[in-house]
């Protein structure tokens, strides 16, 4: 009974500190993509001919694509449970994301040629602003679910305070009430919201954008299969990413 307690208080003291990695990637995922204040942006770095960045950078978002979609799979979930606790598996799996996040802020090559440039610091100040209104939408909206879960806290808490995990339900509530995605949402404004755009920052955020809706589609699939016409009718009303126009009410004759 004693050693199962120490099984349980490890794995949440390992999932305690994957969370604390995949939220530090983040953070750093925003100061890579909008060129902040960190030990590297996606400017930095040595420069290359461009067909080896392109290759290099090219082959990095394709591995953080097979790692995140592989790892997301059920067929992946069920293989991993079979040699890890299930309560640590998402922990496992944000931990997984924020090292090939490491990977690719280390490898990136930069490619500096200017794809487009709004001059003036006022767009600075505009297109900055926006990018902060999406990352802010993102993190409120990891709330809006359950972040702990999200980032993988609350299974191993759930098993340390010896509760069971409640059955799955469909609920709607704020930002999702306007767009079906808002995380991806936010990070889509986030990363494109830049008044100079060089190639590299184009070849990151594009990558990612279809990262990100191949992503959707499998878990848009994911979701009808699990929720049904719940879920039907709510993707008729709300948009995937950005709000739907209202529709007209036509008068009952």
């Amino acid at each position: 009974m004693k050693n199962a307690r120490i099984i349980v208080m490890a794995e949440l003291a390992y999932a305690s500190v994957c969370y604390l990695a995949a939220v530090g990637a983040m953070l750093y995922f925003i100061g890579f993509v909008n060129g902040l204040p960190v030990p590297k942006a996606i400017n930095d770095g040595p420069l290359l001919d461009t067909p080896t960045a392109l290759f290099i950078d090219i082959g990095l978002m394709a591995l953080f694509g097979v790692q995140h979609s592989l790892m997301a799979r059920r067929s992946f979930k069920s293989w991993l449970t079979r040699r890890i606790s299930p309560a640590i598996e998402r922990a496992t799996y944000c931990l997984a994301t924020t090292l090939v996040f490491a990977a690719v802020f280390y490898f990136w090559a930069p490619l500096p040629t200017v794809v487009w440039s709004i001059d003036g610091e006022p767009a600075n100040v505009f297109f900055l602003t926006l990018a902060f209104a999406g990352w802010g939408v993102m993190f409120l909206a990891t709330f809006m679910l359950d972040h702990f879960e999200l980032f993988g806290l609350r299974q191993p808490w759930r098993k340390f305070r010896g509760q069971s995990t409640p059955p799955t339900e469909f609920r709607v509530s704020q930002f999702y009430r306007v767009v079906r995605h808002p995380i991806q949402s936010g990070i889509l404004v986030g990363m494109w919201s830049t008044s100079v755009a060089t190639l590299g920052h184009c070849v990151f955020a594009g990558g990612m954008t279809l990262y990100i809706l191949i992503g959707l589609y499998f878990e848009e699939r994911d979701l009808v299969r699990e929720f049904g016409r719940t879920y039907l009718d709510y993707r008729r009303r709300v948009g995937m990413l950005f709000p739907l126009p209202k529709r007209e009410k036509t008068d009952a004759r």
